[in-house]
């Protein structure tokens, strides 16, 4: 259970996130934690970037979404800041990002290895389609 914080605002727009944070974020999860700086700041430049941010100004959350804006979104590095977690600040990036009107028609994707349960909410199923990888 969690207790959602409204202290906290979402933006939308590269123009609006701190790349030193972004940066910052990433070396947390498993996933992120070894990808060079250079690919992270070159992914903000080509993705639609979400930030998470307290009323001070710090950014404390990041996700972004990859997209054709025809057939599909792709949606990753979702990422809050670990003394920020359980506040339902990730739920607000998720929303945020689902309730995209240029999103809506599209059909939405990731890839998680234990977070099911937190984008069921959001009209996330599992798909029995495989997906591969090439590295």
């Amino acid at each position: 259970m969690y207790k959602e914080d409204t202290s906290f605002t979402i933006k939308t727009g590269v123009e609006n996130m701190s790349p030193k944070e972004v940066v910052n974020l990433l070396r947390q999860p498993v996933w992120a934690k070894d990808r060079k700086k250079e690919a992270i700041i070159k992914s903000l430049n080509h993705s639609i970037c979400y930030g998470a941010f307290t009323k001070n100004g710090q950014q404390v959350g990041f996700a972004r979404v990859i997209t054709d804006y025809a057939t599909h979104f792709y949606i990753c590095d979702v990422v809050v800041k670990k003394e920020f977690r359980n506040k339902g600040i990730g739920r607000q990036l998720l929303k945020t990002i689902t309730e995209n009107e240029d999103l809506k028609p599209l059909l939405g994707m990731l890839i998680t290895e234990n977070a099911e349960k937190f984008y069921e909410p959001f009209g996330f199923t599992k798909n029995p389609i495989c997906f591969m990888t090439n590295k």
